[in-house]
């Protein structure tokens, strides 16, 4: 199993079929229609799904444990997440927001664990633990 970042967006995002030179994509969803469904129902409030891809560490893993045991790792996915959020500045309109789910392929149908909000303007990302099966709604507010 692979572990998989749904971002859920407002309107339709231009999909990067390409071989991953962005440091931050929008790609397709590979789901079947039943299973993309159940993920906007379960999950997100947002008509459009995709897969975000990011080079780098995954961004569910800068979470406390990473963080006491692995600080290295810890801040590689810091680095990643930082990428994210500048590629969400300039994909949001202001007064928009998004919704990031990361999960295991195939427990998309599972309960998420937490939810939490994230400013791009207010960026406290050392106050954040990422982690699988987390809701996170960022807003670019300005």
């Amino acid at each position: 199993m692979s572990m998989v970042t749904y971002i859920g967006l407002n309107f339709q995002a231009a999909i990067n079929d390409d071989d991953m030179e962005d440091e931050v994509a929008i790609t397709d969803l590979f789901l079947s229609s039943e299973e993309r469904q159940m993920l906007q129902h379960q999950h997100f409030t947002t008509p459009y799904l995709y897969e975000l891809e990011a080079k780098g560490s995954p961004i569910w893993q800068m979470h406390n444990d990473n963080k006491v045991h692995s600080p290295h790792n810890y801040e590689k996915s810091k680095s990643t997440l930082l990428l994210v959020c500048n590629f969400l500045k300039k994909l949001l309109p202001k007064g928009d927001y998004c919704e990031i789910y990361i999960c295991w392929k195939g427990e998309e149908g599972e309960d998420s664990e937490k939810k939490f909000e994230l400013l791009l303007d207010q960026l406290s990302i050392d106050q954040l633990e990422m982690n699988e099966k987390y809701l996170i709604t960022i807003k670019n507010q300005f």
